[in-house]
């Protein structure tokens, strides 16, 4: 895990800006930082290091393959190198180090673009060839390992994150989209999906995407898409269910895989806890293989005693069963304001949520000797985890079904009365027009941009917004798979993927991900519907899978909070000088917030404390973008 940058034939830059860039990304590689720059072909690559595997000078970037003349700079981690380094070894190729960067440059050299399909992993990679002078950059499957590029008559450069283009925003006239603005202050997860940013002139390169960039001009073409890699699945669920045990267990021992201590960010929903107990399944069994990391015992659990979402007791009960260290990360509102501008440097989006739980769990990590967290990410966009999935399963099932009774009762023990109980036209009636509440309700949620229309200016209102990105799919499959779908691929998903690559990467923590093992991606996307959601659970086939491993309290639990903060008594209290000097502030942020609302909502709702959580978190998304606006081009 590392941070990347680079430019290709440019005529602005020079090395002195390749070192200004890459050190402005130094937290993500705290342990080396590397250098290329060839200036006949305006051409540069840097590198900062976090070094897992292979922590010796031999895995130094930049890296080039012998005398091939290919280059690469390389964030993320290829989880089955050692299989792949045994392919090319047959074929004659030799390596110089322990590494995967090695691996890549080998595996190009020999299949070309059709090594992606090899991976098993996460990255964003950059490969320069000095021959055909010719740039290429590529991003794995799913987008965990992010990568942008800014591109313009004069030069491509691309980098981790968008500090590195303002390290150089005077050369690369680096400005505020305010089209992004506003899609990220109706939705933050419409614009990771739109390949848009908050930058002008700055792209996302999509997930399963690769670039290239060559005298003949630049090209982006996409390399992976799930819908093609769809596989036979078992017919019953019990065997579905052994079926995928199987394919999370290898996804986690691959992803043991480190020459570095290991540990695990556990909440106590099935998720994490699933991760937790079946590392502890594989390294008590002895099935962790070979250049697995032998520290794997400590659990990080984010407390937040007396409050209602405190999931301490369940994460207990998993990391006993696993037989884990814990410790403790809990709530610090006296220390928020002093580190929130830090962490929204950090962050540098606009986003409705507060990071703070999560930035101080991978902060608890790095100070307690850890290098790589596994998480649970990914598991509920796929397995229908998030409530409003079973709205979904219900619209495809008949009123006078047993499956739609049994949904509607599911519901029911969620989210209480306000769920009809009992079979009569009345309530059928009521249901119905409950499901689609429901339905406009999670839309809402997801980000609707008249949420935030109160709050925004006139300026703003003139402004379209980006719009997602969508795939057309099979008209066989039902509201619910095609839910999960768009939400894995374009909606939910990246956006989450993004908000821990960041969290954790300003710690110098690598977070690896067993749920997003491709092979267990493609398995999942081919079940049915009656495999996630059914029995009164979401995400079943999960349950099943974990019976032998997961105590039931947490396996059967049906309530679910993940990385949560006490946003609305933060700004009632803790954050009140903050929020004041903010709203007193100037910046491009403030010039798409009519801050004279935004000013009388404060005073007439949140200092009173008469606001609804909805309005809180879209306070806070104005809020943060005002602020965001202000640090990044001053910085912090």
């Amino acid at each position: 895990m590392c941070g990347i940058t680079g430019f290709y034939q440019s005529t602005t830059l020079d090395s002195a800006a390749l070192q200004r860039m890459t050190k402005a990304i130094s937290h993500r590689g705290p342990d080396d930082e590397g250098f290329y720059f060839a200036q006949s072909s305006g051409t540069g690559l840097g590198h900062r290091r976090l070094s897992i595997l292979d922590l010796s000078p031999l895995g130094h970037q930049p890296m080039t393959y012998e005398n091939s003349g290919l280059w690469i700079v390389f964030n993320g981690e290829i989880y089955n190198f050692i299989e792949i380094r045994t392919e090319l070894e047959q074929k004659g190729y030799r390596f110089c180090s322990d590494s995967d960067t090695e691996v890549i440059l080998a595996a190009y050299l020999e299949w070309g673009k059709n090594a992606f399909a090899k991976f098993n992993g996460m990255w964003a990679l950059a490969l320069y060839d000095e021959n055909r002078k010719e740039l290429l950059l590529c991003r794995d499957r799913y987008g965990i390992k992010p990568l942008y590029y800014h591109l313009d008559k004069q030069q491509l450069v691309f980098g981790s994150e968008y500090k590195v283009f303002w390290a150089v925003a005077r050369e690369l006239s680096v400005s505020w989209d305010l089209r992004g603005i506003k899609t990220a202050l109706g939705s933050a997860f419409y614009l990771e999906s739109s390949g848009f940013t908050l930058l002008e002139k700055v792209r996302n390169l999509l997930p399963g995407h690769y670039l290239v960039a060559n005298e003949s001009g630049v090209e982006v073409h996409q390399w992976w898409r799930t819908l093609d890699h769809l596989v036979e699945v078992p017919a019953t669920l019990e065997e579905q269910a052994e079926q995928l045990e199987e394919l999370f267990r290898d996804a986690c021992r691959l992803r043991l895989r480190s020459d570095v201590p290991v540990g695990t960010s556990l909440s106590g929903g099935i998720d994490s806890s699933s991760v937790v107990v079946m590392l502890s399944d594989l390294a008590y069994s002895g099935e962790v293989g070979e250049r697995a990391s032998k520290s794997w015992q400590k659990t990080f659990i984010h407390s937040f005693k007396g409050t209602s979402f405190d999931e301490t007791d369940y994460a207990d009960i998993a990391a006993n069963a696993a037989d884990a260290e814990k410790i403790y990360v809990t709530a610090d509102p006296d220390e928020l304001l002093k580190r929130l501008d830090s962490i929204l440097y950090a962050f540098e989006s606009i986003y409705p949520g507060m990071p703070d739980s999560g930035w101080r769990v991978y902060k608890s990590q790095r100070e307690n000797g850890v290098i790589v967290s596994l998480d649970g990410h990914g598991a509920d966009e796929m397995l229908g985890g998030y409530g409003f999935y079973v709205t979904a399963a219900m619209e495809d099932s008949s009123v006078f079904s047993s499956r739609f009774w049994s949904l509607l009762e599911q519901q029911r023990q969620m989210l209480g009365d306000m769920v009809p109980r009992y079979f009569t036209i009345q309530t059928i009636l009521k249901s119905r027009s409950w499901i689609k509440a429901n339905k406009e309700l999670a839309k809402k949620i997801l980000g609707n941009l008249s949420l935030n229309s109160k709050f925004l200016s006139e300026e703003a209102h003139k402004l379209e917004g980006y719009d997602k990105l969508k795939t057309e799919l099979p008209l066989r499959w039902d509201a619910l798979n095609q839910s999960l779908y768009q939400d894995f691929h374009h909606i939910i998903l990246p956006r989450i993927l993004k908000n821990f690559d960041l969290m954790s990467m300003a710690h110098g923590i690598e977070v690896r991900m067993p749920f997003m093992d491709y092979r267990l991606i493609n398995y999942v996307f081919s079940l049915p519907s009656s495999s996630k959601i059914g029995e009164g659970y979401t995400k079943l086939v999960l349950r099943k899978a974990m019976s032998n491993l997961l105590p039931d309290p947490i396996r059967l639990r049906q309530t679910k909070f993940g990385f949560n903060s006490p946003l609305t008594q933060w700004l009632q209290n803790e954050l009140k000088i903050w929020i004041q000097d903010t709203l007193e502030s100037d910046s491009m942020g403030s010039d798409l917030v009519d801050m004279k609302k935004l000013k009388n909502f404060y005073n007439e709702k949140i200092v009173s404390g008469q606001f609804e959580w909805a309005e809180a978190s879209q306070f806070w998304v104005c809020l943060n973008a005002i602020r965001l606006t202000q640090i990044m081009e001053k910085g912090v």
